[in-house]
């Protein structure tokens, strides 16, 4: 094999003949040059196989050298911009249809609907109860124990008060049966640190009976009441009233003896006659609300005044400042009303 040296003089010789165009003749002890495979052809970005050869300049568009050279639309075929067109107006349609796909009639149609079933699902199967508002006289010698009606979504407050219409602050309470109506208690002033008041009956159930023990201040029989859920009347606020004066008892002008309340006068302060025969009078000097009944030689009388002559003979009265009185019938009342001094005419 020639040696390093003889490569180098036949690539001399080889380059030299090439540049004079003779043709040189390889030594016969000199094996040929290997010759490199064909490269493949170039690929592009685009992933097709790039020409070898560059496009001649006949092959490629004119460059613009004006904008009146530009191509326009009119160049397009016929009809092509309505075709246009008519595929937006299309993607149009198919945009609204997905955003919107009820028209506003049937949008409309949709929500009474729905409001429709959510009254229907709110309406309760059986009609809501009556919610009314009386009081009772409580008696502590008693076997039955009184009876509160609730209903569920109806909470029933109750309170006790004191023959001068003052409210007897509460110093315990007990439900028991959780599963029916859960007890709370709360004072009237807002203060954490005062005894409450007003006692708290909330149904949790629709149906059933339970009761509630209750302890007053001062007084050492605790007060049994029955809970009944599901009746037709709901108890929205149920005063007992004890014939005894309360550790908050009012002043009395005229303390009655300790003899029971007459219900008559009960069902006075509820708005009702105090006897079936009844016969209502008319009142002027005091607020419109008042009312009055004959009953015999009595006069019986529902109003916020203070009755100061004559003297009445028995009276009973509500923490929300009303007052039943029974008295001789006559046919002008001296009373104390707002302040001031008036007096009630009593028209037969």
């Amino acid at each position: 094999m020639p040696g390093r040296a003889g490569w180098r003089v036949l690539h001399c010789v080889t380059l030299l003949g090439g540049l004079v165009g003779l043709p040189v003749a390889a030594a016969q002890d000199t094996p040929p040059l290997p010759t490199a495979a064909p490269s493949a052809p170039l690929v592009g970005l685009t992933g097709s196989p790039r020409p070898t050869e560059p496009r001649s300049p006949a092959a490629l568009p004119p460059i613009p050298r004006s904008a009146a050279e530009l191509p326009s639309l009119e160049a397009d075929p016929p009809g092509a911009l309505a075709e246009r067109e008519r595929q937006r107006a299309q993607a149009h349609q198919r945009a609204l249809d997905l955003l919107m796909p009820m028209n506003p009639e049937q949008i409309k149609t949709v929500i009474q609907s729905l409001e429709t079933h959510e009254r229907l699902a709110s309406e309760p199967a059986s009609p809501p109860p009556e919610a009314v508002m009386e009081a009772e006289l409580l008696d502590l010698t008693t076997r039955t124990p009184p009876v509160v009606r609730a209903a569920q979504g109806y909470g029933a407050s109750v309170i006790f008060t004191d023959r001068t219409g003052r409210a007897w602050p509460m110093t315990a309470y007990q439900g028991f049966n959780p599963n029916l109506f859960v007890v709370a208690a709360h004072a009237v002033s807002g203060d954490k640190e005062d005894l409450p008041t007003v006692l708290v009956i909330q149904p949790t159930a629709r149906y059933g009976t339970g009761n509630v023990l209750v302890a007053l201040q001062g007084l050492e029989t605790p007060i049994v009441l029955t809970v009944v859920l599901g009746q037709t009347q709901a108890d929205a606020r149920k005063e007992f009233k004890l014939r005894l004066a309360g550790p908050r008892a009012a002043p009395e002008y005229a303390p009655p003896p300790p003899a029971p309340v007459d219900r008559a006068l009960i069902d006075v302060l509820n708005g009702l006659p105090p006897q079936p025969d009844a016969r209502p009078v008319d009142l002027a000097g005091v607020e419109p609300e008042a009312r009055a009944w004959r009953v015999g030689e009595y006069t019986y009388l529902r109003t916020l005044a203070e009755i100061y002559s004559p003297a009445y003979e028995d009276r009973a009265s509500s923490p929300s400042g009303l007052h039943a009185y029974k008295l001789r019938a006559v046919p002008v009342l001296l009373a104390s009303h707002r302040g001031q001094m008036v007096e009630v005419r009593v028209q037969p």
